[in-house]
């Protein structure tokens, strides 16, 4: 990209790096519901931009940009209304030091624990932790098998909200940004995320199970329109 004297960045660049780092601004431009002298402004005074004209051409262009992007969205909407959603609650999570030993304890657990296929029993390997995603009756087992000096944290009282897609979604770039995302405007924090094929799992608490659950399934299945009212 372009870059004004001295490798400062343009105005461009910047108001489009605001616009990416702001869902709700972007929301806004994509609905053609926001008033770009307004957002210029408010553009100008939080990024110590000097050119007001140049910001509100720039959201413009952003916003035109957005429109050619709109069979990408499509695709990403065809592909969440064709999934499903699971529910699982009384879950826990378990996060512990990352190494080898580690690993093979709860593998080794994993094999007695998960006689019933029924159980939940999820590991999420991280570069620094080891996140085990289980039901809240197993969380004690896998504690002792992991070794108390091995844990780092135990997070209970939780539930595991699954949309299952369908095997599309793996060249379909958007989707969890599109679902993780549309938990975030409701204000829901999801402790963790895990995708794993088709599956992308968000764990809550409790508290929030039915507000999170609400939310992605008015994205699976959309309320129908009311007669004569505009698709």
């Amino acid at each position: 990209m372009a870059e004004e004297k001295g490798g400062a960045p343009t105005a461009a660049e910047v108001t489009r790096r605001y616009i990416d780092d702001h869902p709700a601004v972007r929301d806004c431009l994509g609905y053609n519901v926001v008033n770009f002298t307004a957002l210029a402004r408010k553009i100008r005074g939080e990024t110590g931009l000097a050119n007001q004209e140049a910001i509100e051409v720039a959201c413009r262009r952003y916003q035109r940009h957005m429109r050619s992007d709109r069979p990408l969205e499509m695709r990403v909407l065809d592909v969440v209304k064709a999934s499903r959603l699971e529910v699982r609650t009384r879950v826990a999570i378990i996060t512990a030091r990352n190494d080898w030993d580690v690993l093979g304890h709860v593998l080794e657990t994993g094999r007695t624990l998960l006689a019933d296929r029924r159980h939940l029993l999820q590991l999420l390997q991280g570069p620094g932790a080891v996140t085990i995603l289980c039901e809240e009756d197993l969380a004690d087992p896998v504690v002792q098998a992991v070794g108390r000096r091995a844990v780092l944290g135990v997070h209970r009282q939780l539930s595991a909200v699954t949309v299952r897609s369908p095997e599309v979604i793996v060249d379909t770039p958007g989707v969890l940004a599109f679902l993780a995302g549309s938990l975030f405007r409701a204000g829901i924090n999801s402790l963790e995320l895990m995708s794993v094929y088709t599956d992308s799992t968000f764990v809550v608490r409790e508290e929030d199970v039915l507000h999170a659950f609400r939310v992605l399934s008015e994205l699976v299945h959309p309320p129908a329109a009311e007669p004569g009212e505009a698709p």
